[in-house]
C-alpha cells in the first residue's frame, strides 16, 4: 500500500491546532514568521482558478495539497499547501510563493524499485496528471521542495534501482543533474529532455497541452 507523510485532516480552520512555523526570516521579529492557522479541502475559487492556469486538475491538487490559512506580519493569506515529511508546508498562490518550516521533502512510497524525482511540487502534480491519464503504474516520487535536499537525499535515492529526474533546465538543477550522473550514470537518468526548451516540467505541460491531448487520442505516451 502506498504511503505519504500528508494525511487530510478534517478539522476546520477554526478547530486546527495553531502552530508557529517559521519561513526563514529573522527570528527576533515574531511577525516575520509564518504561523499556520489551519487547513481544509481545496475550494477557494481564487486558488482554483491558479490551478486551473498551471493545467492542475482541481482533483489531482486536492489529493496532495490543502488549502492553508496562515499569517504572516500580522496579515492573513490563503493559499495552496503541500505538506513535506516533517510537517511544514510548501505555500503557493498567484501572488505568494514560500514555505514554513520545518523544510523537509516529501517521499512517496508506493513500493516500487523506481523512484521519480522533482525539484516542486508543482512538476509532480503535472506528472501526476499526465500518468493519471495515461493509465501508467506508479512508481516512488520524491518531491525535494528544494534542491538543498538533493544530495541529502542520496542515500534513500539509491536505494532504487532507477532513479528518474525531472529537474529544473535551469543552472541549479541541471547542475544537479550532471553531478548525479557522476556519482552513477547507470542508476539516475535525466528525463529533462522532456522539456528540454522549457524553465520546468510545469511550463512544458502549460505550453504542450494542446501537443499532450492529440497524443493520447493517437496512443501516443507523452
Amino acid at each position: 500500500m502506498p504511503t505519504f507523510s500528508f494525511h487530510p485532516q478534517q478539522q476546520t480552520s477554526q478547530s486546527h491546532n495553531i502552530q508557529n512555523l517559521s519561513a526563514g526570516e529573522k527570528k527576533e521579529n515574531p511577525e516575520s514568521k509564518i504561523v499556520i492557522l489551519g487547513s481544509r479541502v481545496l475550494a477557494d475559487k481564487s486558488l482554483l482558478d491558479y490551478l486551473q492556469k498551471r493545467n492542475i486538475p482541481q482533483d489531482i491538487a486536492s489529493r496532495f495539497c490543502r488549502e492553508v490559512d496562515f499569517l504572516l506580519y500580522g496579515k492573513k493569506q490563503t493559499v495552496i499547501g503541500f505538506q513535506n515529511n516533517a510537517g511544514g508546508y510548501e505555500l503557493r498562490s498567484q501572488n505568494f510563493k514560500g514555505s514554513s518550516s520545518p523544510k523537509d521533502t516529501t517521499f512517496i512510497d508506493n513500493g516500487s524499485k523506481l523512484l521519480d524525482v522533482f525539484e516542486g511540487f508543482f512538476n509532480y502534480l503535472s506528472y501526476r496528471t499526465m500518468i493519471h491519464k495515461a493509465g501508467e503504474p506508479l512508481t516512488n516520487f520524491l518531491v525535494l521542495n528544494s534542491l538543498s535536499f538533493f544530495e541529502k537525499s542520496r542515500n534513500m535515492m539509491e536505494n532504487h534501482e532507477q532513479v528518474n529526474l525531472y529537474l529544473d533546465r535551469d543552472k541549479a538543477g541541471i547542475n544537479c543533474t550532471q553531478e548525479a550522473l557522476k556519482w552513477n550514470q547507470y542508476l539516475y537518468k535525466d528525463q529533462s529532455h522532456l522539456y528540454s526548451n522549457h524553465k520546468d516540467l510545469n511550463d512544458w505541460f502549460v505550453k504542450k497541452q494542446p501537443d499532450i491531448k492529440q497524443s493520447q487520442k493517437i496512443g501516443r505516451s507523452f
